[in-house]
Order: C-alpha cells, then sequence, then structure tokens
C-alpha cells in the first residue's frame, strides 16, 4: 500500500502550531512596542484579550467598541490573535484527540470536550461542512470556532480541512459582528453611555452567568 503524499514538511497539526507560534512571536513583538509607544492603547489591547478570554467573541468586540477604537482596528486585532491563537490550539486539539485513544490520562479531558459538541454534530451533519461553518459563525454560548472544530474533529474532517472551515468563518463573524456592534453601541450610547458599560460587563461575564443558571434549573429539576 503507497503511502499518502505529504504536502507540508510537518504533519497538519505541527505546522498548525509552527505557524500559530510564528504569529505569537510578532503579536508579542508588537505589544513590547506598543507598551514603549503607547501604552494606552497597549492597556486597551490586553483588557480586549482578557475580556475574550472570559466572555468569547462578543465581549472581546464590545470592549473595542466600548474604547472607542476604530472598526478597521477592532476587526484587525482580534482577527490577528484569534488566528493566532486558534492555530495553536487547534494544533492542542488535535493532538490530544489522537493520543488520547493511547493515553488513558487523556480520556477524561477529550471525553469531557467532546461531549458538549456531540448534541450540536448531530443536528449540524446533514448540512455538512457549511452546518459547522454557520455554528462558528454564530456568536452564542457554547458556539464558536472551539466548538466548531471539535464537531468537525468528530465528525472526521481532517485538521486541515477542519482550519479551512472554521478559521474563515471566525472571520466573517468578526466582521459582521463588529460592524453590528458599532451600530448597536451608537443606539445605546445615545439613549444613556452607562448603558454600553453594562451591556460590556453583562456580555464578559456571560459564560459564568450562564453556567450557574444553568446548574441551578439542573439542581431544581433533578429536585423535582
Amino acid at each position: 500500500m503507497s503511502t499518502p503524499k505529504r504536502i507540508f514538511l510537518f504533519p497538519p497539526e505541527k505546522f498548525s502550531l509552527v505557524i500559530g507560534l510564528i504569529l505569537l512571536g510578532i503579536e508579542v513583538i508588537i505589544l513590547i512596542f506598543l507598551f514603549i509607544f503607547n501604552i494606552t492603547l497597549a492597556g486597551k489591547v490586553l483588557a480586549m484579550i482578557a475580556a475574550y478570554h472570559l466572555g468569547g467573541r462578543l465581549a472581546f468586540i464590545s470592549t473595542g467598541v466600548e474604547f472607542q477604537l476604530s472598526t478597521l482596528l477592532i476587526i484587525l486585532i482580534i482577527i490577528y490573535y484569534n488566528t493566532n491563537y486558534l492555530l495553536i490550539l487547534f494544533s492542542f486539539i488535535s493532538y490530544t484527540w489522537k493520543k488520547s485513544k493511547k493515553l488513558d490520562a487523556l480520556k477524561k479531558f477529550v471525553e469531557s470536550k467532546i461531549k458538549k459538541a456531540q448534541k450540536e454534530a448531530r443536528v449540524l451533519k446533514k448540512f455538512h461542512w457549511a452546518g459547522i461553518a454557520l455554528f462558528v459563525w454564530l456568536p452564542f454560548p457554547m458556539t464558536g470556532a472551539v466548538m466548531g472544530f471539535l464537531i468537525a474533529t468528530i465528525e472526521g474532517y481532517s485538521i486541515k480541512k477542519s482550519i479551512l472551515i472554521v478559521i474563515p468563518s471566525m472571520w466573517v463573524g468578526v466582521l459582521c459582528w463588529t460592524i453590528l456592534f458599532e451600530d448597536i453601541y451608537k443606539l445605546v450610547k445615545k439613549i444613556d453611555p452607562s448603558i454600553s458599560i453594562i451591556l460590556t460587563l453583562f456580555l464578559v461575564f456571560s459564560p459564568f452567568l450562564y453556567s450557574v443558571l444553568k446548574k441551578l434549573i439542573w439542581k431544581k429539576s433533578s429536585k423535582s
């Protein structure tokens, strides 16, 4: 049996990691320059990144809008950071997916992650790659690029195909939702500027609130 030809010098997950690390190195250099020449902007960028890891994509966008950064700058920051972060993360997911079949220690970690994606995978299966792309584009809890990649992995897509579906869908989502949120914040600030701050904080902590609410509902239903 002939072995398939490799397009890249590295396996796909390693290639993804290398590109991600290169982008990360460039990002660190840019942040250092920002801290030297524009510490205010550097602080805003770091706050956006922190908001993303707490609240997800909408928190990332809304924080940038709240800081009154230009639409183009917000889009560039989010697309660059997300692409870099996701390439590294996807490489890790792909590696653990393969190794979990051999290493029992990783099985629980992988299983806990894929269980969350299995229900969505069943619904999206009939739509093939278009369903995954739509899922990544949506900004709601339990949607997005990471979950979309997990669904693609469950469905048997290669890491190359998964990245080609997920990353561009994320780009389109960032573009659409940033433009929409610019309009929403303009409208909200005309009514009352303090509402925009409340909205931003809500989006940052919405995953935590969602998790708490879900646990309370589950406890209530289990008691009844």
